[in-house]
């Protein structure tokens, strides 16, 4: 059944024993942001509290379970604060233009905050990451990939919202303060559970569209080992009857679909370097190294770039983003010549950044002092120095090539 045919069961699931349960309690707990003084770290931590539950909630609708969680144990606290942390910024944002005047651009604001809430939430919730979910592109491909039942999802979210707005409204004005704000937190948790599992039966409904796999579905699914090791087994096969570009092609459209395990980036890798396409290797590595680094996984990010650098010294595909927290690494691990030649990398991949710089000088003192190549050294400032925008840039530039030899020996 369509989710907007339940709407009935929908607005009546805080009535399960258990989410019921959750909201009494926490309405209850609330009383403690009445406290002098501390009251209100007591309500931030219920309001968390309550954050989680839903996510909770939401997590497990969108798995194909409708009944509420007993225990929040599988919201990872990461992604309520994130969630928390943006939904207080785009509102403050809303009401600082309201504030100012410009009424016109609060309302537009308003309406696209209201647009991108369900690809926020759902971003979020898959574990894609607040970069992922806060990027207009994704929120669009969910509308591309589900079509008008993304804007239903929306306008019923909106018109939870409101309808807590008004009854909160309501309560206030005929309530005494103490008694208003029980009723008004209860309100408010109702709209929460309430919208967050909506917006779960979304997205168990439409999971094919959006490429979620519930984990009810998963067990009947092959586990991605299995599917990476056939994958493989068909890319021999290819192999073997001497279609090297037919098992590339297959990698590729393997890749751009979903997430597979490092084996099968190295062996893409391979079969590129066999067929001489240096452009695609650079692609890949630039593609591959950021999703390492996204992940954690700075270790096999830094071995991605290592590789990508060898295979081609002017690799450039470098994003300055996870470039910069790589740098990083490969300095706390003693990698320095990885340290010099990932931040040359940079320095090509944004030659005008504002941090490109800094970039130079950190690439030069390395030259110059762990490596003792005054020469290079003098090569990168003096290439930083001409494509320089930065007046405070060009001062430190200039500054440290007068400090270095001018025959190019070492110091």
């Amino acid at each position: 059944m369509p989710f907007w045919q339940r709407s009935g069961a929908i607005a009546k699931y805080p009535l399960h024993p258990a989410a019921l349960a959750t909201l009494l309690l926490l309405t209850i707990l609330g009383m403690l942001g009445w406290l002098p003084n501390s009251g209100w770290i007591f309500s931030i931590i219920i309001y968390f509290a309550g954050y989680k539950y839903a996510f909770e909630i939401l997590l497990r609708t969108a798995n194909g379970d409708l009944q509420p969680p007993e225990v929040s144990i599988e919201a990872q606290n990461g992604s309520v604060w994130r969630l928390l942390g943006v939904l207080l910024a785009l509102a403050l944002a809303v009401k600082l233009t309201f504030v100012a005047g410009y009424v016109a651009v609060g309302v537009l604001m308003l309406v696209l905050f209201t647009c991108i809430q369900p690809a926020l939430l759902a971003l979020l919730a898959t574990g894609d990451g607040l970069l992922t979910a806060l990027n207009p592109a994704n929120a669009l491909r969910m509308v591309g990939r589900i079509g008008v039942v993304y804007f239903v999802v929306a306008a019923a979210l909106l018109l939870i919202q409101i309808a807590v707005l008004l009854a909160s409204r309501s309560l206030a004005a005929t309530l005494p303060g103490f008694l208003a704000s029980l009723v008004i937190d209860a309100v408010f948790f109702w709209g929460l559970f309430v919208s967050f599992h909506l917006l779960g039966l979304a997205m168990y409904q439409y999971h094919d569209a959006l490429g979620y796999t519930p984990s009810r579905h998963a067990d009947a699914l092959p586990t991605p080992h299995d599917r990476d090791q056939a994958l493989l087994d068909r890319v021999e096969v290819r192999i073997e009857e001497d279609d090297l570009p037919g098992a590339i092609a297959l990698l590729r459209d393997e890749l751009g679909e979903r997430p597979v395990a490092p084996v099968v980036h190295e062996r893409y890798r391979q079969l590129l370097r066999e067929a001489g396409e240096a452009e695609a290797l650079d692609a890949h590595a630039g593609r591959y190294i950021a999703m390492l680094a996204q992940n954690g996984q700075d270790r096999l990010a830094l071995g991605a770039l290592r590789d990508a650098l060898d295979t081609n010294p002017q690799f450039s595909r470098l994003d300055p983003e996870h470039g910069t927290g790589l740098v990083r690494r490969a300095l706390e691990l003693g990698q320095f010549r990885l340290v010099v030649d990932a931040l040359r990398a940079l320095l090509r991949a944004d030659p005008r950044h504002p941090q490109a710089p800094k970039w130079a000088l950190h690439a030069a003192q390395l030259l110059q002092v762990r490596f003792g190549d005054t020469t290079e050294a003098r090569a990168v400032l003096q290439a930083t120095r001409e494509t320089c925008r930065n007046e405070a840039g060009i001062v430190d530039l200039d500054a440290a090539l007068r400090t270095l030899p001018s025959d190019g020996s070492s110091t």
